[in-house]
């Protein structure tokens, strides 16, 4: 498994195209598949560790992609074919065996990605642009405060795998219900809460939670992934009613409500 450094400051390592293949596609809740992307160029993948994405390419069927498939040769086809992309969160790296996962949220066969993610196997090709920087981790804080949604839960996993020992974490998940719940293995000092949304509007149960948390004592940091209007009522809350530094709170817009994948182009 890699592992990045926790330094603010640290490399940021440029990104390059990747064309790899499935290796394996497997269930990890009933709403999350995760792939399994294999290449001969990913044991030299430059992870930048923590909640890195990549950018998925998805050309139109019949689109014939040059040999060897390169940056360049994917610049040169913009004028009559240009992809559409969907950002996605390397799960785990693992540079021995030259694979990647990367884990998506199933809203429906009709979604550009989500919609590829069920119907892929292995054998297929995915090309993909990455990684982007990271969020940087703080070790020297006395306590990290995660919140998302299941389209955050990559991201979270991956941030808890890279927090050193004994770290203090609280991390609050909005999922469907108990079933979307999943392992989230650490080395740090975690309590996770999962709230399970059921009829619930989208993000009412996470907004709820957050706003009513009494944070720990001492120096530390919000991380978050959720829906945009969640997102921008919990930076509200962390920054402007308890005083939270700005730099402290890093809270991202993973979708937006009332539009679908397809109105992101």
């Amino acid at each position: 498994m890699s592992r990045a450094t926790t330094d603010e400051h640290r490399t940021r390592r440029p990104g390059r195209l990747h064309v790899t293949t499935v290796r394996r596609a497997r269930r990890i809740t009933p709403r999350m598949v995760r792939l399994t992307l294999g290449g001969d160029d990913l044991s030299e993948f430059s992870s930048n560790g923590s909640d890195q994405h990549v950018a998925l390419y998805f050309y139109e069927p019949g689109v014939e992609l040059p040999r060897p498939f390169t940056g360049e040769a994917a610049r040169a086809l913009l004028p009559t074919a240009r992809p559409r992309l969907r950002r996605y969160t390397i799960r785990e790296h693992r540079p021995e065996l030259g694979e990647v996962d990367m884990d998506f949220v199933l809203h429906g066969p009709e979604q550009l990605a989500s919609g590829w993610a069920e119907r892929v196997r292995p054998g297929d090709e995915v090309i993909w642009y990455g990684p982007s920087p990271a969020y940087p981790l703080a070790p020297l804080t006395d306590w990290t405060l995660l919140l998302g949604d299941e389209t955050a839960l990559p991201a979270i996993g991956a941030i808890l795998d890279e927090l050193p020992p004994g770290h203090r974490v609280l991390a609050v998940i909005e999922v469907a219900d108990r079933d979307e719940e999943q392992p989230l293995p650490t080395r740090a000092d975690a309590t996770v809460t999962w709230l399970h949304r059921h009829d619930r509007g989208y993000g009412d149960l996470l907004r709820e939670h957050a706003t009513g948390l009494r944070l720990p004592e001492g120096a530390g940091r919000v991380w978050g992934g959720a829906e945009r209007g969640v997102m921008r009522d919990l930076r509200h809350h962390f920054v402007h009613r308890l005083g939270l530094d700005r730099a402290d709170t890093h809270l991202t817009a993973y979708w937006t409500k009332g539009e679908t994948q397809d109105s992101e182009v």
